[in-house]
């Protein structure tokens, strides 16, 4: 007879429903015992004050402490419909988020438009500027057609840690050690035009990467230089 079953049912969150609150648990703990330090505090503040929602991305290795920054303001994330997205979903909603399961690079247009749909409805969102699977500090244009489509401005972040681990991923994912010094960079909010051309829109796409990168730098850099 074939053998049907999934070989990884077992492993549904649904089995386990302790485990998405014990893990954000941890996750706030974990963060509560560093120090951190704030670059472009203002740009932040800004963010705060603006009447509407806000775009926050990054890249794909520093969404761990943004994650943890932005907790507990039910802001939008997307998560892919995969079971490992599942367990993603659930850990984030407990941090204080609201979860899109899917990818509007998927879904077309229809998908596009829901999730517009949704950043109108909350705070605002968090995207990840070089997509799920890359290439690594390289920012895509889903990012910027959301923010052209939505209206909502992008506000770009980026981090460093010390010490931290850094796992062997596609993206060197970054998850700051108990009691390490977290570095958190903000720049300055950027707008998309609703009748952005394409070259300008491939414009606003380095300018999106050239400052997310600009950011990590100087996180890197004020945590080298700390106590010297």
């Amino acid at each position: 007879m074939e053998n049907n079953q999934d070989p990884h049912r077992g492993l549904h969150p649904d089995r386990f429903p302790f485990l998405p609150p014990l893990i954000a648990n941890f996750f706030r703990l974990l963060h509560r015992t560093c120090k951190f330090t704030i670059l472009g505090r203002e740009h932040e503040e800004a963010a705060y004050r603006y009447n509407g929602p806000v775009l926050i991305t990054t890249w794909h290795f520093a969404f761990p402490t943004v994650i943890y920054r932005f907790r507990d303001h039910r802001a939008l994330v997307m998560v892919s419909r995969s079971r490992d997205g599942e367990w993603a979903a659930r850990v984030v909603e407990k941090l204080g988020y609201q979860c899109f399961r899917g990818s509007p690079g998927k879904g077309g247009s229809t998908a596009l438009k829901q999730l517009i749909s949704h950043i109108a409805g909350a705070r605002g969102g968090g995207f990840i500027a070089d997509g799920s699977q890359g290439p690594p500090r390289v920012a895509q244009k889903g990012i910027l057609l959301l923010a052209r489509y939505s209206g909502a401005p992008l506000m770009p972040i980026s981090m460093a840690a010390d010490p931290c681990w850094r796992f062997r991923s596609w993206d060197r994912t970054v998850l700051a050690k108990p009691f390490s010094h977290i570095v958190v960079a903000f720049g300055p909010l950027m707008w998309i035009e609703r009748d952005i051309s394409s070259a300008q829109l491939e414009v606003a796409r380095l300018n999106l990467e050239n400052c997310l990168n600009q950011l990590t730098e100087q996180a890197e850099e004020a945590i080298n230089t700390r106590g010297q």
